[in-house]
Parts: structure tokens; C-alpha cells; sequence
């Protein structure tokens, strides 16, 4: 499931429909707009799915601390079950990478970003994606942090 989808559960439960449709005109979320209101919801909705999955920003105004915080916890529940899956396998290409390379100067977290990018030719798209969306979750989780940090809250 990608992060969009969390954070957008997060603000269709915390707020109505009509608040939302105009908060992404703010917020400059593009969809075809349509008189039927089922209609345009539909199409907001996939718009509004794109923005984020994009790591676009979505601000709704006057967002409370508790929104932000159940958002805050999808994406780092999210993160961690990416991480499980993931941490293996970078460590194993970077033991890899380490003891191919011959370099007793180097440890195995020197190898970190060659990793990745061995993971990447070897493992294709799938882990090209898996790299995306890891960063995403990181920017998200730190935005918010950050806001709940502005807002005198510790998280």
C-alpha cells in the first residue's frame, strides 16, 4: 500500500468532504473539476492519491495535533514494515560488496550507497521502488515531526 493512501485515510477520517475539495484548491491538488458532486469527489480523490504519493505537501488549516499524530503513526509503522524487508537484504549486498572489494580501509557501511545501487541493477525496478518509497516515508515522517515540533508538541 503507498504512503499516499495513509495519509489520505488520515485526513478523510479527520475531515468532511467539502473542507477537503477546498483545501486542495489551496494546496494545489489538479483534478478536472465536474458538477456532479459524486463525480468530483472520485476524481479530487485520485487526484488528491497522486499529490501524495508524489511527496507533495497537503496542509489543511487549523490541522490538530492528534490528525497529525495518527498520521505521524501510519507512516512510521509503514517505514518499519518497508525496513524489515529491506535491511536484510541491503546488509547482505553490502557483506557482499565488502568482501569482494579488498579494501581492508573500508567497512561494510562504507559500501552503503554501492549497495543500493547494486540492489537496483540486479534487483530492477522492485528495488529502485523500494528506495523511493523508503524516502518518501523519511520526508513525510520529518514534516510532520517538524510540524508537531512547531506546535510545542514532543514527538
Amino acid at each position: 500500500m503507498s504512503a499516499g493512501k495513509f495519509h489520505y485515510k488520515a485526513l478523510t477520517n479527520a475531515y468532511g468532504k467539502d473542507h477537503l475539495l477546498e483545501q486542495g484548491r489551496i494546496n494545489g491538488v489538479d483534478w478536472q473539476e465536474h458538477s456532479h458532486e459524486g463525480v468530483n469527489w472520485m476524481r479530487f480523490s485520485g487526484a488528491l492519491h497522486r499529490h501524495l504519493d508524489g511527496g507533495k505537501d497537503f496542509h489543511v488549516d487549523n490541522t490538530d495535533p492528534q490528525t497529525l499524530a495518527t498520521m505521524l503513526g501510519h507512516y512510521k509503522g509503514l517505514r518499519d514494515a518497508h525496513k524489515q524487508t529491506m535491511i536484510p537484504h541491503v546488509r547482505a549486498a553490502m557483506a557482499k560488496l565488502h568482501a569482494d572489494g579488498g579494501d581492508g580501509s573500508k567497512g561494510p557501511m562504507d559500501y552503503l550507497h554501492e549497495a543500493y545501487s547494486h540492489l537496483e541493477a540486479n534487483g530492477g525496478h522492485h528495488w529502485s521502488e523500494k528506495v523511493h518509497s523508503l524516502n518518501h516515508l523519511n520526508n513525510h515522517i520529518s514534516k510532520l515531526t517538524d510540524r508537531l515540533g512547531g506546535m510545542g508538541y514532543k514527538v
